[in-house]
C-alpha cells in the first residue's frame, strides 16, 4: 500500500510531463512507498498511449473532457490509495528529498493543513508560489503595488526561518493528508482553472489548519506546460484567470464588500484592457492578438453573467447545475 499518492493533471503538456515523470521514475521505493496517477483531461492527440507504454509503472486515467484542474485532481484522488496526497503540476521536476520533507511536515502538522515547498525555475531563479487572500486592496497588480508601498512586509522567502505561512500557496505543489482532503471537501470544481488553490487554502485555514511553505526543500517549476501549449490555449487560460477571481469573490465575500469588489474588477478589466485589445486588431503580433481575444472572451463572459446570474465559467463542470 503506497503512503503517498502523487496526482498529476495533464492537458497536452507532454514534453514537460515527460520530464516530471522521469524525475519520479528514478526515486527508489525503499524509503518512500508512493504511487503516481496521471489524469489526462482528454488531450485527444494520440500521445497518451505512448506515455502509458513508456511509464507502465504509473497509472493513467482518461478524463471525460477538459474538465479543469480541480475536477482532474478530484478524479485522481478518488482513484488513489495513499494516506497522503501530493498534487503536482506536470511542468515540475521533483526529488525524493522534497517529497520526504513535505511528508515529515504534514505528519506533524495540525489537521486540515496544507504543505508545499520552495520553487525555482530551470535557470535557478525564484518562483513566488504563494500570496495574500483577495481583499479590496489586493484585487489587481497595481493595487497590490500601492498596498506594498505603504504596508511593506519582508518577503517571506528571504527571512531566516525554515518555513513561512502565507495566506495561500500555489496548487503546483500541494501535499495534504487524505483525511484532511476529505474533511475540507477536496478541490472545488466550480473553478475550471486558477484560484482553486487559493480557495482550497482558504477552506483549510477556516477549518483550523495551517498553510506551510518549507524553504529547505525545493521543486523545479517550469511554467509553460498545459496552460501555454499554443496561443489559443494561452488566450483561454488568461481569460480564466479573470473569471476565477470573480468566482472566488462570490464564494468568500458577502454584502457590500462583495458588490464593491466585483464591480471594481469588472470596471478595471474592461477599462485597462481596452487599449491593448484595440491595438491587437491593428497590429497582428502574438501578444496583442492574445490581448484582443482575451478581452472579447471576457466581454462575452460579463454579458453571460448578467443573463444567467452566475459568475461561473461555462467550462466549469458545475455550470448550470
Amino acid at each position: 500500500m503506497p503512503e503517498v499518492s502523487v496526482i498529476i493533471v495533464n492537458y497536452k503538456g507532454w514534453s514537460r510531463l515527460g520530464q516530471c515523470l522521469d524525475s519520479l521514475a528514478v526515486i527508489p521505493q525503499g524509503q518512500l512507498l508512493f504511487e503516481v496517477i496521471i489524469v489526462d483531461n482528454a488531450s485527444d492527440d494520440g500521445i497518451l498511449a505512448e506515455f502509458q507504454k513508456k511509464y507502465s509503472r504509473f497509472q493513467f486515467i482518461m478524463n471525460t473532457g477538459n474538465n479543469g484542474f480541480a475536477n482532474g485532481c478530484n478524479l485522481g484522488a478518488k482513484k488513489s490509495k495513499g494516506e497522503y496526497l501530493l498534487f503536482l503540476n506536470p511542468d515540475t521536476v521533483i526529488e525524493d528529498r522534497a517529497i520526504l520533507g513535505m511528508l515529515t511536515q504534514v505528519r506533524k502538522s495540525k489537521a486540515n493543513s496544507i504543505i508545499t515547498c520552495r520553487q525555482i525555475r530551470e535557470d535557478g531563479s525564484e518562483e513566488k508560489p504563494y500570496g495574500e487572500f483577495l481583499s479590496p486592496l489586493t484585487l489587481t497588480g497595481w493595487l497590490r503595488a500601492i498596498n506594498r508601498t505603504f504596508t511593506y512586509r519582508k518577503a517571506a522567502l528571504f527571512d531566516d526561518s525554515d518555513f513561512c505561512s502565507p495566506d495561500w500557496v500555489s496548487g503546483s505543489v500541494v501535499m495534504i493528508s487524505r483525511i484532511s482532503y476529505l474533511n475540507i471537501g477536496g478541490w472545488d470544481e466550480d473553478f475550471w482553472m486558477y484560484f482553486e488553490d487559493v480557495d482550497l487554502c482558504k477552506r483549510a485555514r477556516d477549518a483550523g489548519g495551517d498553510v506551510i511553505l518549507l524553504k529547505n526543500f525545493t521543486v523545479e517549476h517550469n511554467h509553460g506546460g498545459s496552460s501555454r501549449v499554443n496561443w489559443k490555449i494561452t488566450t483561454l487560460t488568461k481569460t480564466e484567470v479573470f473569471i476565477s477571481r470573480h468566482v472566488y469573490i462570490a464564494k468568500h465575500e458577502r454584502g457590500l464588500k462583495e458588490v464593491y469588489m466585483q464591480t471594481f474588477l469588472v470596471l478595471n478589466n474592461l477599462i485597462t484592457g481596452f487599449i491593448p485589445a484595440m491595438l491587437g486588431f491593428i497590429f497582428f503580433t502574438k501578444s496583442l492578438r492574445i490581448s484582443s481575444l482575451t478581452y472579447l472572451n471576457l466581454t462575452k463572459y460579463y454579458i453571460n453573467t448578467l443573463f444567467h446570474r452566475t459568475w461561473l465559467s461555462h467550462r466549469s463542470v458545475r455550470y448550470g447545475k
